[in-house]
């Protein structure tokens, strides 16, 4: 046991999912085909080695919200996976570009303590000056969060704070020698509002760069088939049709149309004889067809017609004794079946098919289409998004053909336009409907850039209000930690210089109607358009505050990780619980899941004891007590499963904070008339993910978590529905599945057994309805799911 920073003591993290993590890199890194991908992986072989060595050393605290030995909370720490802390700071490391072009500007080395340097630089009056100019410009960009600190020193000195800069710089300054407090200098300043983008243009230009890598040979193959080998094959066809004595070779072609004489099987060729003849200049027109055929030859097929000709070409140029008559023989075959199956070289036979194959290959390949896409998009600034895609789709210009030797007006392919939907600034709501946002993990990846005009609202300066929209998008990509005991995250108003920006802001009811209206639209967006899906936490982090921002009390609850489970709940998911059994009493939900009137003054006392401060060791494992009941199991320390079950029901009893939306939001009557069609979304994606799992890996636990997080979605929007759709959902339901496979069919109807019993006012835990094989569908159980044997 060890003291935390809280003073609280706590277990450490055993190594065992650090090693397993470096195992997996060290794998990779030396057996997987892609080079790039072996690059990445010993990256991470390192940074798993720094984790540790950190660990085992101690200067690494797992678990801790301040895990580096010395580093304030503020202080952005490198996160891998599964939330370790590396070691590293995200605004330390190597001094990057821009830092080593000012260090050369001012003819300085690289040294050791050039970060201290270039931090105390900018508190000169040339320093504030030129962040002065990025102030007023807002030209800058803010990757780590404490890149934006000595920006807000300059603002307070310029507005005449010097107490609140002092401050600040009294946090900062001893740490000058190890991180950035100043931002990288842009082309264009970064933009925030109701619109937003999912990526920026950067990233669509990298994707069009590795569909620019993707050539497709055989359009290639093809290209320089019609282009180059067809007009040498008609060429060499015609040089050798001159040294024909008599008519051209041909095929007589039966009525039938076969071209072989059925008796002896060979092709009954007409005309007369090659190399009977050489007109003037026929070898020096051979030699010259003969060179430019010798780039083509190494790639042609050993049985090409063309190859065979040309081999032949080169025998009557430099050895015309060599050929015999068998030689002449084949020469004349090939001669006869070209020009019965194409026409003679000139003929308008030959001119039109020749026509048709020019036209077939004339598009410009996609890969150089996403060449030419990539090029125009680098026009634009590549950190942000893109207002108006439109100009992008014009079709190809005289310029660029030329550049490419191809022909001008070749047209953008929809395939390729459709990218730029990833970097187009619109609402989230016309994102949601494009399938741009096609989920609610990516939806809360978008949120940021809203949140950040959002909480800027309330500064009324311009250069400060976008200083402010920086900081909190970088905050917002600083990965969360790996925590114990019931720490939180560190937040937003713990950076000293946003603390001294809060201090300038202005608590009106505007900025608070905003907000509202803002939390009201994306949780009606995010219910309705995704209802299959259990509110990720980084979305749950974006709405927690907007309501913060809105002044409103709601809790809301995270997801918890099992294998750090440590048996406690925080108070407030006791208190999300007696709320939502109480709203949800005598439901559907309830009836389904077991929720009784015992259950609900349980949580009524345990939430009323806990708003009194009331501490008792009955009060303190409360919640999480009667979760380890209602599971079955007793949390600890590598029972990973045991804590994943107590964590589930703790997740029904606070319906994992539908209830509180839609009850402190005051969203029923907006969604009353959905939730039917919303318990249907949710019923048919589970329908796809468990055939998806059928077809992959029965047993694919994965799929059962998801698909019963799913299903409880699915009956707490049935039960905020009116009974009457109860019968018909079901009715729904049955016909739904019976157009399914029949192991589907197998797999699921416990579950909407249990379901339709519940409906039907019965419990699932009475002996009769165990006996008629209704199951409670749940993610996890101490033995073998019943999903993965169906």
């Amino acid at each position: 046991m060890d003291n935390d920073d809280t003073g609280c003591s706590r277990i450490r993290i055993a190594p065992g999912y650090a090693t397993l993590q470096l195992s997996a890199a060290l794998r990779t890194a030396s057996d997987h085909p892609d080079p790039q991908t072996r690059a990445r992986a010993a990256l991470k072989v390192q940074q798993w080695e720094q984790i540790m060595v950190g660990m085992f050393t101690g200067a690494i605290a797992v678990g801790s919200r301040t895990p580096l030995d010395g580093a304030p909370a503020w202080v952005t720490p490198e996160v891998a996976k599964g939330g370790f802390a590396t070691g590293d700071l995200k605004a330390g490391g190597p001094l990057q570009d821009h830092e080593l072009a000012t260090l050369a500007a001012a003819g300085m080395a690289p040294a050791p303590d050039a970060r201290r340097w270039l931090n105390a630089r900018l508190l000169t009056d040339d320093g504030l000056a030129s962040l002065y100019t990025l102030l007023d410009s807002g030209c800058y960009e803010i990757n780590a969060p404490e890149e934006g600190a000595l920006l807000v020193v300059a603002w307070l000195t310029r507005h005449r704070k010097p107490e609140h800069a002092r401050e600040l710089l009294d946090a900062i300054v001893p740490w000058f020698a190890h991180l950035r407090f100043y931002p990288l200098p842009a082309a264009q300043p970064r933009r925030f509002g109701e619109r937003v983008f999912l990526t920026p243009v950067r990233a669509v230009v990298d994707a069009m760069q590795e569909r620019q890598r993707k050539v497709n040979l055989r359009i290639l193959a093809q290209r320089e088939a019609v282009r180059v080998r067809l007009p040498l094959y008609d060429r060499v066809v015609q040089l050798f049709l001159d040294s024909v004595d008599g008519a051209p070779p041909s095929i007589n072609i039966g009525a039938d149309g076969a071209w072989r004489d059925p008796a002896t099987g060979k092709f009954r060729i007409a005309g007369g004889w090659p190399c009977r003849r050489y007109p003037a200049r026929w070898r020096e027109r051979g030699e010259a067809l003969l060179h430019e055929w010798q780039p083509h030859a190494a790639t042609a097929r050993n049985d090409d017609s063309m190859k065979e000709l040309f081999g032949y070409l080169h025998l009557c140029v430099t050895e015309p004794a060599a050929l015999n008559g068998r030689d002449v023989g084949r020469i004349r075959l090939i001669l006869g079946r070209y020009v019965s199956k194409r026409g003679l070289p000139g003929s308008t036979r030959l001119a039109a098919l020749r026509s048709e194959q020019a036209r077939q290959v004339a598009a410009m390949p996609y890969h150089l289409l996403a060449g030419v896409l990539a090029e125009r998009l680098r026009a634009f600034p590549q950190n942000g998004g893109l207002e108006d895609t439109a100009p992008l789709g014009v079709a190809v210009s005289a310029a660029e053909a030329d550049s490419l030797g191809e022909a001008s007006g070749a047209q953008i392919p929809a395939v390729l336009l459709a990218k730029l939907d990833r970097c187009s600034i619109e609402t989230v709501t016309v994102l949601v409907e494009r399938g741009v946002i096609a989920s609610a993990e990516v939806l809360a990846a978008v949120l940021p850039q809203l949140s950040a005009a959002i909480n800027a609202a309330a500064i009324t300066e311009a250069s400060l209000k976008q200083l402010y929209g920086a900081l909190y998008q970088a905050f917002r990509r600083r990965r969360s930690l790996l925590l114990q005991n019931l720490q939180s995250q560190v937040r937003l108003g713990e950076l000293p210089w946003v603390a001294a920006i809060n201090a300038q802001r202005e608590q009106g009811l505007a900025p608070r109607t905003v907000a509202r209206s803002t939390l009201d639209e994306l949780t009606l967006l995010t219910l309705t358009s995704f209802p299959q899906t259990a509110i990720p936490n980084p979305l749950i982090q974006e709405l927690n505050t907007l309501a913060g921002n809105a002044g409103l009390d709601l809790p809301l609850v995270e997801e918890l990780a099992a294998d750090i489970f440590m048996g406690m709940f925080a108070h407030k998911f006791t208190k999300v619980a007696a709320h939502a059994t109480a709203m949800l009493d005598g439901s559907l939900y309830s009836r389904y899941y077991g929720i009784g009137e015992h259950v609900r003054d349980q949580l009524r006392q345990l939430a009323q004891q806990g708003e009194a401060k009331i501490r008792t060791p009955e009060i303190e494992s409360g919640l999480a007590g009667l979760c380890e009941t209602r599971a079955g199991v007793r949390c600890g320390l590598g029972t990973v499963i045991n804590n994943a079950m107590i964590i589930e029901q703790q997740q029904i009893l606070t319906t994992h904070n539908l209830a509180a939306l839609v009850a402190r939001l005051d969203l029923d009557g907006q969604l009353q008339p959905h939730y039917e069609r919303m318990a249907q979304q949710c019923f048919e994606w589970i329908c796809r993910n468990q055939q998806n799992a059928l077809n992959a890996w029965p047993g694919d636990l994965r799929a059962i978590r998801n698909a019963a997080y799913a299903w409880r979605q699915m009956v707490f929007f049935l039960s905020m529905a009116d009974m009457s759709s109860h019968d018909r959902f079901i009715a729904w339901t049955r016909g739904h599945l019976a157009q399914e496979s029949p192991r589907l069919r197998q797999r699921l109807a416990p579950a909407l057994a249990g379901l339709e019993l519940a409906a039907a006012g019965h419990a699932l835990d009475d002996a009769a309805s165990r006996a008629s094989g209704a199951r409670r569908l749940l993610a996890y159980t101490s033995e073998q799911h019943w999903m993965a044997v169906a």
